[in-house]
């Protein structure tokens, strides 16, 4: 016999209560690793009680999730987003940590909150390429020119303009340095 901790319900194994959707749900449950319990937590607030019930629809979320998980993106509207695997999890806890009136009746909260971890994310990829471009660029930059076995200096603009005692640049145009 095993009893819900959250409703309390008592299952009997022995019973023949677990049908082939608790067997997939037993099978999909530790595809999501170390964030099983958050997933069935969540699971959980969608009014999946009495458990032996409403196995179906415990197995189409778990099902929903899980393809959630295995490819990271998820469409709201007409947009798609791509969002990791710890930023799920994220919008898990903070979607289970909030007190909701009634049960939950789809994943669109889930979806609102996953859209603006998906923002972060993206807007933290963005600024690690803009920064290793940058220090891409200034490695190129800080190189001598090479061409054959000369090899020319390269110096920033102000010091070539202190070098030939030049002001201003547009007064040279023409004029042979």
């Amino acid at each position: 016999m095993i009893r819900c901790d959250k409703c309390g319900e008592k299952l009997d194994i022995s019973a023949g209560v677990f049908t082939d959707d608790w067997v997939e749900i037993m099978r999909l449950l530790p595809s999501f690793g170390p964030n099983s319990k958050i997933v069935f937590e969540y699971v959980e607030l969608h009014n999946v009680f009495p458990l032996q019930i409403k196995s179906k629809k415990i197995l189409r979320l778990l099902t929903e999730l899980a393809r959630l998980y295995e490819n990271e993106k998820f469409r709201f509207g007409k947009a798609e987003y791509s969002i990791s695997k710890k930023g799920i999890s994220e919008a898990l806890t903070i979607v289970c940590n909030k007190n909701f009136s009634g049960p939950l009746d789809g994943h669109n909260y889930l979806k609102k909150v996953m859209i603006s971890i998906s923002e972060n994310e993206l807007k933290e990829r963005r600024d690690a390429d803009d920064k290793a471009l940058r220090k891409k660029e200034n490695r190129i930059l800080n190189q001598p020119i090479t061409e054959g076995n000369q090899t020319e200096e390269v110096i920033p603009l102000s010091e070539f303009k202190k070098r030939h005692g030049i002001e201003k640049l547009a007064d040279q145009i023409g004029q042979k340095i």
